[in-house]
């Protein structure tokens, strides 16, 4: 792993790339082809597994990229080809192979499999169920998948999608058996993790979600940051990112794959008015990942001059060379002793009108 800076994370890990950049842009679920193709400089890239020459390719575009790996820890998808990928390298290095068998999923008290409802003929997506994390077996199994993800040098960490501490069948199994049950497997987790490499989940909303499991965690994402479907709000992101964990806003189209550049925009200055945030867009939760590039992941403010701060209805962060500011409540007016460029429209002015619910990078005219 790149030596990097120390975040104050729940678990002493050392985290996680390059602290002294803004923006930091990270892709969640990554399509990685589209990522290597494209040329562009990620600095926190996740997926279910990267080869030794995807990484090398990916850090070819950015040395300090940070690669995580990494499935579930307590379902499965009912994919042929995502339960192979698990069960090939949860068996890796096993003289008798994994395999699933139904004792190991959550079952209703009719004997049914617990279901998310994930399945979708319109998406041409296959159900997700629930994994009894009781049971031995399938514990077993899961943390011989994180163990040879953790063995492989090329990931840098881990990423657990969807974790829990709500029970999906509280008639199967109840929110404490299922926390600690789970906090079991995550403990496990952490003893074959020798190298102390990060850990992420996905919180869905925001922390409290899963703070059952903070003390497992090096940080956290945000699924359908500002969105429809989860309905967090700026605000629950400017709470977020005021601790210790590193926090990764993840904003999406809501799965229309109509690209709202105003949203866009409010959660990347979001990201830059901490140190310790990340962000991502792609189309959403039915389809992660795509490697879109926006013309603001390009800019270098410098260093900050400060912490971030509240005029009015607005967030200020002032850098080197520009200032960030986001108006999530209403029409702000943003004016400068200097001459100033938006980055997004090219525009130079000494006063700038933003619309509520927009965001600009604003660097200082040379």
């Amino acid at each position: 792993m790149v030596p990097v800076e120390t975040a104050g994370s729940a678990t002493g890990s050392v985290w996680l790339g390059q602290l002294d950049k803004y923006p930091k842009i990270a892709s969640w679920l990554a399509k990685k082809d589209e990522i290597i193709t494209g040329g562009k400089p990620y600095d926190l890239i996740m997926s279910g597994w990267f080869t030794p020459e995807e990484s090398a390719q990916i850090k070819s575009q950015n040395p300090r990229a940070v690669i995580l790996a990494g499935l579930s820890a307590n379902w499965v998808w009912d994919n042929q080809e995502w339960l192979s990928f698990l069960l090939n390298v949860a068996s890796y290095g096993k003289e008798k192979p994994f395999i699933i068998t139904e004792n190991m999923y959550l079952h209703q008290p009719n004997g049914s499999r617990v279901a998310f409802g994930w399945a979708s003929e319109a998406w041409g997506q296959e159900e997700i169920y629930a994994m009894d994390p009781r049971n031995l077996d399938w514990v077993a199994l899961i943390t011989s998948f994180y163990k040879n993800v953790l063995d492989q040098p090329q990931h840098d960490g881990i990423i657990i999608d969807m974790v829990m501490e709500k029970s999906w069948c509280p008639e199967s199994i109840s929110d404490e058996e299922l926390v600690e049950a789970t906090s079991a497997i995550f403990q496990k987790i952490r003893e074959i993790n020798t190298g102390d490499k990060p850990v992420i989940m996905n919180a869905g909303r925001d922390l409290s979600e899963i703070d059952a499991y903070n003390e497992f965690m090096d940080g956290y994402l945000m699924e359908n940051f500002m969105g429809i479907q989860l309905k967090s709000t700026f605000e629950d992101g400017v709470k977020a990112a005021e601790n210790n964990l590193i926090v990764i806003y993840a904003v999406d189209t809501d799965d229309t794959g109509v690209k709202d550049l105003n949203k866009m925009r409010l959660g990347l200055v979001l990201s830059m008015m901490f140190d310790n945030t990340y962000f991502t867009y792609d189309f959403g939760p039915r389809d992660h990942g795509q490697a879109w590039w926006f013309n603001e992941y390009d800019v270098d403010l410098g260093k900050p001059l400060g912490d971030y701060y509240r005029k009015g209805d607005a967030y200020y962060r002032e850098f080197e060379n520009g200032t960030v500011v986001a108006a999530p409540y209403s029409n702000v007016t943003v004016s400068f002793i200097a001459e100033h460029i938006n980055i997004s429209t090219g525009e130079k002015a000494f006063s700038f009108n933003m619309a509520k619910n927009d965001a600009a990078i604003y660097s200082v005219s040379k």
